[in-house]
């Protein structure tokens, strides 16, 4: 064989391909030697084959962000952002750092400036989870709504909204369900964590460890969150291709369910729209 392939030619360019071990891993392991075993035993233990990604990673922020872009793909979201406030293993190895969806007081309020059109819209049908603590949100639902809306459409919407309990027995089972699995979201009420939780209150909640149990429960709860957010998102898509006639064809079979027993309610809140 010639020299210049020869087996210890060959692994001398292996060893010197891997380069030498990074100071900031070498620093990190003999700092906190026993949280760097336990990362690799949450490496092994939830992304095996990608062991030798992560652990190659020239610190602890960028093995962390591996394991988290992998994590990500294979079992649920982690929170945005996690990455850029941890310096070390120890604080990601407190608990499962989970990204949670949930609609809470604040986020409601900023749906008439921060949502797109579609989810305006399901929201304004619905009646106002805080409707007890302030009344400007519908309010203002009502001014994002009627930029896309004729005023005589939006008046046609029971005052005050469809309660939530009337959404889910008119629309259950019909193409306008994700209208009340929106209601659901907004009221944290999908037996869903990823959806019923907001940030405000996830702390007041049982904090998710690395164990196989809870990664295998989250699991499964975000594949039915994302049966139930692609319901949602797709609805929102279909109304906003033609806001004024799909938004219309909602009502009438609102209308038509509930023409037996007309709400007293009829019409939206005084407002002055000329």
């Amino acid at each position: 064989m010639p020299e210049e392939y020869g087996p210890l030619l060959v692994l001398s360019h292996k060893l010197r391909s891997l380069g030498p071990p990074s100071l900031a891993i070498l620093l990190a392991r003999f700092a906190s030697a026993d949280d760097y075993r336990d990362f690799v035993t949450l490496v092994r233990e939830f992304l095996p084959e990608r062991e030798h990604e992560i652990l190659r990673q020239p610190d602890p922020v960028n093995q962390i962000a591996t394991f988290v872009s992998h994590f990500t793909d294979r079992y649920f979201p982690l929170e945005e952002g996690f990455c850029d406030m941890v310096e070390g293993y120890e604080e990601f190895l407190i608990h499962i750092p989970v990204q949670v969806m949930g609609i809470g007081y604040d986020d409601y309020h900023e749906i008439p400036d921060q949502y797109r059109l579609g989810y305006q819209l399901m929201t304004y049908l619905l009646e106002d989870p805080y409707e007890g603590e302030e009344g400007d949100a519908r309010i203002a639902l009502a001014e994002a709504c009627r930029k896309h809306m004729p005023v005589d459409l939006l008046h046609r919407v029971p005052g005050g909204g469809l309660s939530f309990d009337d959404a889910h027995q008119f629309l259950d089972n019909t193409p306008y369900a994700a209208v009340a699995n929106w209601g659901d979201v907004l009221t944290a009420n999908t037996g869903v964590p990823f959806l019923d939780i907001d940030y405000d209150s996830l702390y007041q909640c049982e904090v998710p460890q690395w164990t196989r149990e809870w990664v295998e429960d989250l699991t499964q709860a975000w594949q039915r969150a994302e049966v139930i957010n692609q319901s949602i998102f797709r609805l929102a898509e279909w109304l906003e291709e033609d806001p004024p006639n799909r938004f219309r064809e909602i009502i009438d079979f609102i209308e038509g369910k509930n023409r037996d027993e007309p709400d007293p309610r009829q019409g939206i809140l005084a407002l002055d729209f000329t």
